[in-house]
């Protein structure tokens, strides 16, 4: 299936939506030899945020874009106009990195007349061993928050079932029970199950069945970088 032009990705504090939008960036412009603008409007999270590896991602192919320096963390950010340029140059894939939050589903319901005039994916990555969802009512608030107050709505879900390092086989198929629930309530396709690599490679044979997304992390807490 040919991919739509605007990727919107989205999801709750910790719920790695930050790894798969730069993965899926990646991706994109792997696949289609494209250029990619991969648009940082995670105003909140002050720990994964795709602009602090801007200048890795541009040296891959991407160009990285936020909010105007020294202005992020504001409740309406000031944002660069080279963004806008990103929709109206229609030789860009575009990815957004969109914080599961008001202030950022506020930023990104500023270009809804955009998204009006042409049609785009908006994709939400959800772990529901995190705090924000951890059963489905609270999933499906969250999800409703976001479509709500960016006046968009949600294409597919990206399951993220992982618990770091503990992560097992039996702790990802207690996970898909859950992922698996949530699609049928909100009659959204699970169209990605993000993986981290190695957990992949042990585990291919049991996931020979599902989309699976292999990623390799590139975001660390500043309290685990040497």
């Amino acid at each position: 299936m040919k991919r739509k032009r605007l990727h919107i990705i989205c999801g709750a504090y910790g719920s790695g939506k930050t790894e798969f939008a730069i993965a899926y960036a990646l991706d994109i412009h792997k696949q289609n030899r494209s250029k990619v603008g991969l648009i940082d409007l995670d105003i909140v999270n002050p720990y994964f945020r795709s602009r602090d590896i801007a200048g890795d991602l541009e040296e891959k192919g991407l160009m990285v874009v936020s909010t105007v320096s020294g202005l992020e963390h504001s409740d309406i950010p000031s944002l660069s106009p080279q963004i806008f340029s990103f929709f109206q140059d229609h030789t860009y894939q575009v990815v957004f990195d969109v914080g599961g939050d008001p202030a950022g589903a506020r930023a990104l319901g500023r270009f809804h007349p955009y998204f009006e005039t042409e049609p785009y994916e908006m994709l939400i990555v959800v772990n529901p061993f995190r705090p924000d969802t951890r059963n489905i009512a609270e999933a499906l608030d969250l999800i409703a928050s976001v479509q709500g107050t960016s006046r968009l709505k949600a294409t597919g879900i990206i399951s993220n079932i992982n618990l770091g390092p503990d992560t097992t086989l039996e702790i990802w198929q207690e996970g898909l029970k859950f992922i698996m629930e949530l699609g049928e309530q909100l009659a959204l396709p699970i169209v990605y199950h993000m993986v981290e690599q190695s957990f992949f490679s042990r585990h291919q044979a049991d996931l020979k069945d599902y989309p699976i997304f292999p990623v390799t992390l590139k975001m660390r807490p500043p309290w685990l970088i040497d």
